[in-house]
């Protein structure tokens, strides 16, 4: 899964790296502990259009009588996205990219403690999430943007060896199939994406880092710094 990643990058960069056309007049909110309800960047595509949005992390469908379901959906697994009530709509025309620095994952040891690592690009690129994202109508009548990420079995031994789970990472390459808005979504093109990220995960690198990235509260840059192991 993925539970805490980090977004340093301003919108002016992304826009560059991304051939993003529009970007939303807020900054992105810079993050070395990102966690679920915060505001997160999303590529979107409007029209053929790359458009940068801001939305919360954690999708709440359409249908949702409460903004909470988003607390529990802040991934999606790939295998069954397509088929979930909670994602089916937004595979077939709400797909997104969430581009990120890195992201942090948890190994458990045998005596139930666990080491969080920070996982990213070796040579430091923009690491692309593929996402859901759906708009929702707040009780006070106004719309919320909310994505979520998708998820696969982790690929390579590394990988394996630290969670069962990893997010789907996507090449530059496939990005524009990923968010082609005249393109319906189905499991197919989940799939294939999905398998792909295996080429991805093998330019990651990772190392332990300290385990106070845990509290969402903690900051700063100092949380991607290597640390020792317990």
């Amino acid at each position: 899964m993925c539970g805490r990643f980090v977004v340093a990058r301003a919108s002016a960069e992304l826009a560059v790296e991304l051939d993003i056309e529009q970007v939303p007049a807020d900054p992105i909110p810079e993050s070395y502990n990102v966690a679920p309800t915060n505001r997160i960047p999303l590529v979107v595509d409007a029209k053929g259009s790359r458009r940068l949005e801001l939305a919360r992390w954690g999708l709440v469908p359409r249908w949702a009588k409460d903004i909470s379901v988003g607390v529990r959906a802040i991934n999606a697994r790939s295998e069954t996205a397509a088929a979930k009530p909670t994602f089916r709509e937004a595979v077939k025309k709400r797909r997104g990219i969430i581009p990120v620095d890195g992201y942090y994952e948890w190994q458990k040891h045998a005596d139930g403690s666990k080491q969080p690592y920070f996982i990213y690009p070796e040579d430091r690129s923009i690491l692309l999430f593929a996402g859901l994202y759906e708009w929702w109508k707040t009780p006070e009548d106004e719309w919320l943007l909310s994505a979520t990420i998708l998820t696969r079995d982790s690929a390579g031994e590394e990988m394996r060896a630290l969670h069962d789970r990893m997010p789907v990472f996507l090449a530059k390459s496939d990005a524009a199939q990923w968010l082609a808005e005249d393109r319906v979504g189905d499991q197919a093109l989940v799939t294939t994406v999905a398998d792909r990220a295996a080429t991805v995960a093998e330019s990651l690198t990772m190392h332990p880092v300290d385990p106070r990235v845990g509290n969402v509260r903690a900051s700063g840059e100092g949380l991607i710094s290597p640390s020792m192991e317990d």
